[in-house]
């Protein structure tokens, strides 16, 4: 007798939360500390940053927020859709979101990273860090995204058309009405 298959797919093991968190904050924390080793860190004293550093920890922060905003999203979102791991994280999504910080920019999450080593660049007064910030936006903008958005536009036709005409790629809104 055949068992009906379960509408919705968890490939997620799990231990792969803890695995994605331990990953990120290597890639958001431990990474910049070290590119930020490079050069001299610009505005700092005695091992100390200056008070203009410690600027740098409100976009770290702001990133980290929106970065966990867009998890939640796509959490409560995946299961409605069938969740699916992807094999590579440039193969296009089975869903498209629309609302929460998607409303203002189509790539939230490439627009976390970068406001979160924008950051760091500031809090270490660090030129190779600000120098990663410009070459990981070259990459998205000119090798990453395109691909990603030829993608969805194959995968999901005329909404995500339609939605890339009234959300900007980076940020902002234009038209009226979305969907």
């Amino acid at each position: 007798m055949a068992r009906d298959p379960s509408p919705l797919r968890y490939d997620f093991p799990l231990w792969a939360p803890l695995l994605q968190v331990v990953a990120l904050l290597l890639f958001h924390g431990l990474l910049p500390f070290g590119v930020s080793a490079l050069t001299a860190r610009h505005g700092w004293s005695a091992g100390h940053p200056a008070a203009g550093n410690l600027l740098g920890l409100l976009p770290v922060a702001s990133g980290a927020v929106l970065l966990t905003w867009v998890i939640v999203l796509h959490d409560r979102e995946a299961p409605k859709h069938g969740w699916r791991v992807e094999a590579t994280p440039f193969e296009p999504t089975q869903y498209l979101i629309a609302s929460g910080p998607y409303a203002y920019t189509r790539n939230p999450i490439y627009l976390s990273h970068l406001t979160i080593w924008s950051g760091w660049a500031v809090f270490y007064g660090s030129v190779a860090v600000a120098a990663g910030v410009a070459v990981m936006w070259l990459s998205l903008t000119f090798v990453v995204l395109p691909y990603e958005e030829r993608g969805l536009m194959r995968q999901m036709g005329e909404p995500y058309v339609r939605y890339q005409q009234h959300v900007h790629r980076w940020f902002g809104r234009r038209g009226a009405a979305l969907l």
